[in-house]
């Protein structure tokens, strides 16, 4: 019963362990017999074998496992420093960032809340304002604004706003264009 070159080596770390049926070994010896390839292959897997089992080998130099231990020390020194510079750069992130949101809520605030006697450009905004007789929105426009629902009640703008009416932001804005 021949078996093919490919069996052999497949089979080549049990023959040498002696896990292999006894027809199997017997096979494997038969071409080993006839094979000087499969028989080259067989002796360097056992020469490869004794070196990985020979302790001089797999042995380090003198001093090794100082200079490694030294060298991994200093590596976690290394990103222990990084770490902490990541962490307080982030830290100190934080803070501005919600003072930059802070400064900008208050100017949108500033912004949103211009004086009621000059549109967004500064231009003047008339004096008499309409609001309307049938919503309860509380904003005050110009006379014919598209925005502006219901029956118009005129009064002037000082009263709008202390009645709590605040300006409508489209006409206003129109407003003040056509008054500069």
């Amino acid at each position: 019963m021949g078996i093919s070159c490919e069996e052999v080596w497949r089979d080549i770390s049990d023959y040498i362990d002696g896990d292999l049926s006894f027809i199997q070994r017997a096979a494997i010896d038969q071409h080993l017999g006839e094979c000087r390839h499969c028989t080259a292959v067989l002796e360097g897997t056992r020469n490869v074998i004794a070196l990985y089992r020979d302790e001089r080998v797999l042995v380090p130099p003198e001093g090794f496992h100082d200079r490694l231990y030294q060298r991994l020390e200093e590596d976690m020194k290394s990103s222990r420093r990084t770490f902490l510079t990541w962490t307080l750069t982030a830290a100190a992130a934080v803070p501005l960032a919600l003072a930059a949101l802070s400064v900008r809520r208050l100017v949108v605030r500033a912004r949103d809340h211009q004086s009621p006697v000059s549109g967004s450009d500064g231009h003047q905004v008339p004096e008499t304002v309409a609001v309307s007789q049938d919503h309860d929105d509380k904003v005050y426009h110009v006379a014919g604004c598209s925005h502006l629902y219901g029956e118009p009640k005129f009064l002037p703008r000082e009263e709008a706003i202390r009645d709590g009416y605040t300006p409508c932001v489209y006409c206003i804005g129109r407003a003040s264009k056509k008054n500069g």
